[in-house]
């Protein structure tokens, strides 16, 4: 072997051998090359003769493991193993080599002999078992579905998966086609596809479809399909890869049901809702948007926002400014609530939107974009600036109310200070027009007033403010004055338009306003204080009947003074400040007696001291404290008389006389008053005459006529006082059932000095007696005129020439001097 040159049967033995033959000597020197290791690692035997074994077949793995397989050999035992050599071109194949040690007769190591083979194909071959090994298995395990399927649909291998997909088992499938057990509704589309891929068009296909399971349940799956053909280009077979996604198909469509509702709903809600993506491009733009903006639908860019949809502000005029947009503020990571702006298409209407709206994030915080809702407020502002009107004017007249007049006033004083000119503020109070109200209606009083505004604002210039205060009180704003001749000019000009009558159904109607007028300036006057002299003004312009008076400050002392009356009035009772004085009424005849007497209140004021009842009445009348008072007077009264009655009797008994005031006359507990009144004082009825004036008669006689019968009926006795005063119909002394006539003492006053007020009262005494009345003649002072009521045949008299007004004391004396009969 060593020598193989000495023995050329072993050397041609060798080469015969398929396997490669390397001997080397102990040096590693190659001594030995067949040549079947010429042709396996591309050396000749002349080249590798000589050279170190590792140089001709290099190898890693044989160097790493080279100490390990010298001591196996160094032992005498042989290493057989696997590693990856190079040939001398650089190729490396996988060789399986034995080493063999060989020993001389001493044991001497002399030489190594190795044998090698080249084992490439075995490792294909194992390769291929292998992968053959894992396809199996990766398709019997596999966690899809996996099918081998003719190219007529019969399926000819399943996995496991797929049996468990569709309830079948492996044995119950083969055989079976994918045709029968597909959707109708996807047949087609899946037999197309397999059109394709067997045409070669496509060298695979993916598709979502439905299944029919074992028990005729569907299930949807993803399948994708490649096919495997023969070495002749032939198709061979189809790999179906089947995913089931029934869970995630399912929960899609549910997705999709729900997406379809909600923008179903989103489109039938009457609220605007917009939406953007994370770049800012509307995504979501829902009918009442559309309509709201007047366009389609369609993505657009946030810079265009506001010159796509024409967006203004609340105002409706300017134009909105990209930043200040709701849904770009939104965007930006403003959370949005209740912005107003306005949509103004150029086609459509200009609607008011109100806007609420933020941006939106998924869990991590990344914004996905942002979304506002836009309520149509359209309608409400349009309620909100009619409240607004409506709060700040006059329903009926459509003028500024009391709460915009004070505040145009309040601006205009301030612009007092800057032009240094003054204010006029006119207060007008229609004479007359309660009359007219309660006598023809509120509908035609309601329609005179709004004639009574028109012409008003025909007496002023375009800048007067002219205002409605309440009922029929009308303010007149007049800016810029430089002298008291301009309001008073306006005065004039109002009062000269007012002569002409107002004409209601056919009816001619004739007023006047009692007119205050106050100037001022925002130095010296707030606008109450402007307001509460110009008030002051037409109240006394009201008082003296005058068409208008200016303010001065004296005014003001005295409507104070009124005020402050009146308070203390409202405390008087209670504090039993109020006494009685009582006036003797005298019957004509031989001798002449007192016959009754007339209770007449007097007050002693804490501060003013003793006033007469025409200091007050009139503020009591006005104020409605006239009837407490009045009612505690008549109580008072009644217990006098019955007491008087019970200490000195006569024939008549005592008359007590009781005045009543034209609101207490009105007052719809007075009946009952009365009989409270006469019952608890025990005093007959007849005892009590109740005077009422003739001023009161004049207005609403038919509702008079129904009191006057009602207290009638109770027995007592009614007397018209101060009659002949008035310019009235004498046709009520016949309606009303009266009893006294009482004249007024101007007429008394007169008799004997004037000829005319003679012939009154004496045909006031023959009409009184004719209607079987009996007269009074007031205000007697003078022997003169005590002496003509009687020749003229009157029956009573009463005046300070017989008897002064005094308190019950001194009253009782007269009585108990009087002789009795």
């Amino acid at each position: 072997i060593m020598d193989p040159t000495k023995n050329r049967f072993h050397a041609r033995l060798l080469d015969a051998v398929g396997q490669a033959v390397i001997a080397a000597d102990p040096l590693g020197k190659v001594i030995y090359w067949n040549r079947a290791a010429q042709e396996l690692y591309g050396w000749s035997a002349q080249e590798a003769m000589g050279r170190p074994i590792v140089e001709v077949t290099p190898s890693e793995e044989l160097a790493e493991q080279a100490e390990e397989i010298m001591g196996t050999l160094s032992h005498g035992r042989s290493w057989t193993g696997e590693f990856v050599v190079q040939r001398k071109d650089g190729t490396t194949f996988p060789a399986l080599a034995t080493d063999t040690p060989v020993h001389d007769e001493q044991g001497n190591l002399v030489a190594i002999i190795g044998v090698s083979t080249d084992i490439t194909q075995i490792k294909q071959t194992e390769e291929l078992r292998r992968g053959e090994e894992r396809f199996r298995a990766t398709f019997a395990q596999a966690a899809v579905g996996m099918a081998h399927t003719a190219p007529d649909g019969r399926l000819l291998r399943v996995n496991r998966k797929l049996c468990d997909i569709l309830g079948y088992t492996r044995e119950e499938m083969l055989g079976m086609t994918v045709q029968e057990r597909t959707h109708p509704d996807d047949f087609e589309r899946d037999l197309d596809q397999a059109r394709r891929l067997l045409a070669g068009e496509i060298e695979t296909y993916s598709m979502e479809k439905r299944f029919f399971r074992k028990d005729d349940s569907i299930v949807w799956i993803n399948l994708t399909v490649s096919l495997v053909r023969e070495a002749s280009a032939e198709p061979d077979y189809f790999i179906a890869v089947v995913e089931d996604i029934d869970e995630r198909k399912r929960t899609e469509i549910d997705l999709n049901r729900e997406r379809e509702f909600l923008k179903a709903t989103l489109e039938s809600l009457k609220v605007g809702i917009v939406a953007c993506d994370a770049e800012g491009n509307l995504t979501l733009f829902n009918k009442a948007s559309r309509e709201f903006h007047g366009v389609a639908e369609e993505k657009s860019a946030p810079d265009e926002w506001a010159e796509r949809y024409d967006l203004h502000y609340a105002d409706g005029r300017t134009p909105m400014r990209k930043e200040d947009i709701p849904l770009y503020r939104a965007y930006g990571g403003e959370n949005v609530r209740d912005a107003e702006m306005v949509i103004a298409p150029i086609d459509g209407p200009a609607r008011t939107l109100m806007a609420n709206g933020q941006a939106f994030y998924d869990d991590e915080g990344n914004k996905l974009g942002a979304v506002v809702a836009m309520h149509d407020i359209t309608e409400r502002k349009r309620a909100e600036e009619w409240l607004q009107h409506q709060a700040f004017h006059d329903p009926l007249t459509d003028l500024p109310n009391r709460y915009l007049f004070v505040d145009r006033l309040g601006q205009a004083l301030i612009r007092t200070t800057r032009l240094e000119n003054r204010v006029a503020v006119l207060f007008k109070d229609l004479d007359g027009f309660k009359v007219v109200n309660d006598s023809l209606g509120h509908e035609i009083g309601d329609r005179l007033l709004v004639a009574v505004a028109e012409r008003l604002k025909g007496c002023l210039r375009p800048k007067d403010t002219l205002a409605r205060f309440a009922g029929d009180e009308f303010i007149v704003l007049i800016e810029e004055v430089e002298g008291a001749d301009e309001p008073l000019r306006v005065t004039q000009r109002i009062t000269e338009e007012f002569q002409r009558p107002f004409v209601m159904d056919g009816r001619e109607i004739v007023l006047r306003f009692s007119i205050g007028v106050a100037l001022g300036e925002g130095y010296t006057k707030s606008p109450e204080e402007l307001l509460r002299d110009a008030a002051t003004a037409m109240y006394r312009a009201k008082d003296e009947a005058a068409d208008y008076k200016v303010f001065d400050p004296a005014m003001y002392e005295q409507a104070l003074r009124r005020l402050e009356l009146e308070n203390d009035l409202r405390h008087a009772l209670e504090k039993e400040e109020f006494t009685i004085c009582y006036q003797p009424k005298f019957r004509l005849g031989q001798p002449d007696r007192i016959e009754g007497v007339e209770a007449l209140i007097r007050w002693e004021h804490p501060q003013w001291g003793f006033m007469l009842p025409s200091d007050f009445i009139p503020v009591a009348e006005e104020t409605g404290l006239i009837i407490p008072i009045g009612g505690w007077v008549m109580k008072e009264a009644c217990h006098q008389a019955k007491e008087w009655q019970e200490r000195y009797p006569s024939e008549p008994p005592l008359g007590m006389c009781v005045n009543l005031s034209a609101r207490q006359v009105r007052h719809p507990g007075l009946l009952q008053d009365v009989s409270a009144t006469l019952r608890e004082s025990g005093l007959e009825p007849g005892s009590l005459i109740l005077e009422i004036t003739e001023g009161t008669l004049l207005k609403d006689t038919e509702l008079l006529e129904t009191i006057f019968r009602e207290l009638k009926a109770l027995g007592v006795r009614l007397a018209i006082d101060d009659f002949g005063k008035e310019y009235s119909s004498l046709s009520y002394l016949k309606r009303l059932p009266v009893d006294v006539l009482k004249i007024d003492g101007s007429f008394v006053a007169s008799l004997g000095e004037d000829p005319a007020n003679t012939t009154i009262v004496e045909a006031v005494i023959k009409l009184a007696h004719s209607l079987g009345l009996e007269v009074t003649g007031e205000w007697v002072e003078s022997a003169e005129q005590l002496a003509y009521l009687r020749r003229l045949g009157c029956d009573h008299v009463q005046g300070y020439f017989l008897a002064k007004p005094q308190p019950s004391e001194e009253v009782e004396s007269l009585l108990a001097n009087q002789p009795a009969y």
